[in-house]
């Protein structure tokens, strides 16, 4: 995997990653994420559960989420379960770390994760992965990319099906008890399909073309709820299902190509409960949720003068969530949010080194709730960047102003144990980051003939946030108020490497992180600026140190490799008390091209190599042991193995 974008980056740092390219199997867009420098992955469970992104030390809820140019994420789900994202044979995702195009929509403090479905254009093939292992799991994967026609005016057409389940069965210790205990309720099934149609055309009997691009998808998804090993919830069942449609046209216009899109999203959520049950956990036994949304852009992006790309649109979207049948606690409010905005992304070659760019957006909302007086802002957000290479290093430096409105929970509550402030702020942040790009390639003519090529990517940011939402607890019903008080600091460092020498290869992903609450004190619990001894906190959910590496060689059809994961350094409090034990994860795998057969591959993976299911970290009175996880007091599985067969066929 290459993990920087390639092209410039005077725009801003972005990672790369592609399913067919991973020296592992990837089984959920999860996995695909975890190897993209800044990116980090928490998982409640296994690979099937519940999981959701931070990019550079920034919560899930400040990462934006886009699936086809459509954006997945808003006022009614600012934190996008991953587990929910299709993945099909040739998928791909960029992740925008801090700074995100304008064309691609206002953004967030963290970022954005745009995925990207099987694209018409890509070349004609029919492919079929097919994985069966441990819990349970099976799992398939079918892709098609075809012309419908002869000829360059023939429209082309790229369908993809996936489909999972799993039980999830598996055991961890119980810190609780003193031994281990199994798993319970976490099985999951989902099913998800996706076409995408191209039609090139031509205006009238003018030389001017155009193409017309319609993009539908489908799933649904049935989740079990295991809850924690403090407060289990064996009976909880999470039904959901979504269902988007994209229609984009272009055509050429002078030096470049007038577009227009129009899109529409429909998302609805069930969670039921043991009446009984969910008295203790204080949630309902029944909750409906429905969440629509849709909007469209109109825009330019070509060429206008020699060494210089533009890209300006206006666009607009609405979304409305929908509470239906709640049961065991009163439903939120109805909430819609009506938004326009307009964007302008830019970059000039100074000379054939050195390249700028700039990007901006004016983003206007109105948000609105039954019982509630609406709430109407306007937000400016810019970012701008130089790259200069220099042969094969390039250097790159930006900064730039990003923000994040609150969600509709935030604002008005669930009337329940959240309780909103139509009031709130919009997060802001000031983010700075530089960084280095090498690539390079040698061939030795020697005895072993052996080749060598490479890419490093190293870079640096600094973020400054104001006006952070956070959960407060209030009064002495245990309910929390959303209240702006946070301020934080974070700086991180981040690398990424890939490399290969005569028959060996090896990646590697490395994120160093430095958070502080500045909004708290360690060790007193208040909230204070004057005193001499305050210590800032971290962050919770921010890891110091995260490492995904794969070392291995390719010997004719076979190819194997080992691979190391590492994570620690992350605190589950706010005064930084409650530490996460640190995991390091190994694993191995290995892959057969079979001979005499052109396209078929069998495959085996085991994750957890060694069994690692618990770790340690220092407690009050003492070292503290505790089941591994991403998110505190949620269990990682232990070993697991994974059987795939991939078969492709190219036209």
């Amino acid at each position: 995997m290459v993990v920087h974008g390639g092209g410039s980056s005077a725009a801003g740092f972005v990672g790369h990653a592609a399913v067919e390219d991973q020296p592992r199997e990837v089984v959920d867009v999860g996995e695909l994420l975890e190897a993209v420098p800044g990116a980090h992955v928490r998982r409640q469970g296994g690979e099937d559960g519940l999981s959701t992104l931070s990019l550079r030390g920034t919560s899930s809820s400040e990462t934006s989420v886009v699936l086809a140019g459509v954006p997945l994420t808003g006022g009614g789900d600012p934190a996008l379960d991953l587990s929910t994202l299709p993945l099909w044979p040739g998928a791909r995702v960029r992740v925008f770390r801090s700074f995100t195009p304008a064309g691609l929509g206002p953004g967030s403090l963290g970022g954005t994760l745009a995925l990207d479905p099987p694209s018409p254009h890509d070349p004609e093939r029919t492919l079929v992965w097919v994985g069966v292992g441990s819990f349970g799991a099976a799992r398939m994967r079918v892709g098609d990319v075809r012309a419908l026609g002869d000829g360059p005016d023939a429209p082309r057409v790229a369908v993809g099906l996936s489909a999972s389940r799993a039980t999830d069965d598996f055991s961890y210790y119980n810190a609780q008890l003193g031994h281990d205990t199994d798993q319970v309720n976490a099985q999951h099934a989902q099913v998800q399909t996706l076409a995408s149609y191209m039609l090139p055309f031509h205006l009238g009997t003018s030389a001017r073309e155009g193409e017309l691009t319609v993009t539908v998808m489908g799933q649904a998804r049935r989740q079990h709820l295991p809850g924690t090993p403090y407060l289990s919830t064996p009976n909880q069942v999470l039904s959901s299902d979504r269902e988007l449609t994209s229609v984009q046209a272009s055509v050429q216009e002078g030096r470049g190509a007038l577009y227009t899109r129009v899109w529409g999203r429909r998302e609805d959520l069930k969670l039921s409960d043991d009446p009984v049950a969910s008295q203790g956990t204080l949630t309902p036994s029944t909750e409906d949720d429905a969440i629509w949304a849709a909007g469209g852009a109109f825009g330019w992006r070509g060429a206008p003068v020699k060494g210089a790309k533009l890209d300006a649109l206006i666009d607009a979207s609405g979304e409305w969530f929908a509470p239906g049948d709640f049961r065991g606690i009163t439903a939120p409010p109805n909430a819609t949010r009506a938004s326009v905005g307009s964007g302008l992304d830019a970059s000039y070659a100074i000379s054939a080194a050195t390249t700028v760019a700039v990007s901006g957006r004016l983003d206007g909302w109105n948000d609105a709730a039954s019982s509630n007086a609406s709430r109407l802002e306007l937000r400016p957000t810019a970012h701008g960047g130089v790259e200069t290479t220099t042969g094969p290093l390039a250097l790159a430096a930006h900064g730039g102003l990003l923000a994040r409105p609150p969600s509709f929970l935030e604002r008005y509550g669930d009337h329940g144990s959240f309780l909103g402030d139509p009031n709130l702020k919009t997060e802001s942040a000031v983010t700075v980051d530089a960084g280095a790009r090498l690539a390079g390639r040698t061939h030795d003519s020697g005895v072993l003939d052996w080749h060598a090529s490479g890419d490093l990517d190293v870079s640096v940011f600094a973020t400054w946030a104001t006006d952070l939402i956070t959960f407060v607890a209030q009064g002495a019903q245990g309910s929390a108020l959303a209240t702006n008080i946070g301020r934080a600091r974070i700086l991180g460092l981040e690398l990424g490497a890939h490399g290969e020498v005569g028959p060996f290869f090896a990646r590697v992903a490395y994120t160093l992180l430095s958070t502080e609450n500045l909004s708290a004190c360690s060790g007193n619990g208040t909230i204070t600026f004057t005193a001499s001894t305050c210590v800032r906190p971290p962050l919770p959910g921010r890891p110091s140190d995260d490492l995904v590496t794969d070392v291995g060689v390719h010997l004719g059809p076979v190819r194997a490799r080992y691979g190391l994961d590492v994570v620690s350094g992350e605190y589950a409090d706010t005064i930084g008390d409650v530490g996460v034990p640190a995991r390091v994860l190994q694993s191995t795998g290995a892959s057969l091209d079979v001979p005499h057969v052109p396209g078929l591959r069998i495959a085996i993976d085991v994750r957890n190599l060694f069994d690692v299911r618990t770790g340690t970290y220092a407690g009050a009175f003492g070292p503290i042991r505790e089941p591994i996880g991403d998110a505190y007091l949620y269990p990682l599985p232990g070993r697991s193995v994974l059987g795939t067969i991939r078969y492709e066929t190219t036209r």
